[in-house]
């Protein structure tokens, strides 16, 4: 039994973890779900939707830790201060750690951003944002051979955003 002090009270584990233990929770579960619902297979490269959060840093961190082939890619969203925080943050934790991040920049590389973007196609700036990203991850996981795109996105992200699709009634949303 672990006698360092803990961090994190996990309800559904009716337990409480130090940080080394956590850490080593969230790789086994990670490995055991990839194992179980035959995510990724040994030798696959594979590219990390990075947005410079902690989500996505730590999928991006655990899978290279497990041993895959795994690259960061950032979008700059050109979402005033968020943006440039966001990508220093991922740009400092690639360098910490040797690993490789391919950035793009919205208005740099394709002549707008993502309020200028929402505006013009006439949508919330989520929606245009989540449009957007998915269309680029999707090209440069074409463009640059990788056999699998990972998120950083937990259940409680998805629930989030159903439930709010649903009090809303953004019944175009509930499709996808």
């Amino acid at each position: 039994m672990c006698r360092g002090p803990a961090i994190i009270d996990i309800r559904r584990h009716n337990a409480n973890f130090c940080s080394e233990h956590f850490l080593k929770l969230c790789r086994d579960q990670t490995a055991k779900a990839i194992a179980q619902f035959d995510m990724l297979q040994p030798g696959d490269r594979v590219l990390v939707a990075v947005s410079g959060g902690k989500d996505s840093l730590a999928v991006w961190d655990i899978l290279n830790e497990l041993g895959y082939d795994a690259e960061g890619f950032y979008v700059g969203l050109g979402i005033g201060e968020y943006s440039g925080l966001s990508a220093e943050y991922a740009t400092r934790f690639a360098h910490a750690r040797n690993l490789t991040l391919h950035t793009e920049d919205l208005l740099r590389d394709h002549g707008f951003d993502v309020p200028h973007g929402s505006r013009a196609a006439k949508r919330a700036p989520c929606s245009a944002c989540g449009l957007t990203k998915r269309h680029l991850f999707d090209e440069a996981a074409r463009r640059g051979g990788y056999d699998a795109i990972v998120t950083g996105h937990n259940l409680d992200d998805e629930a989030a955003v159903l439930m709010g699709n649903v009090l809303h009634w953004h019944t175009d949303y509930l499709a996808r």
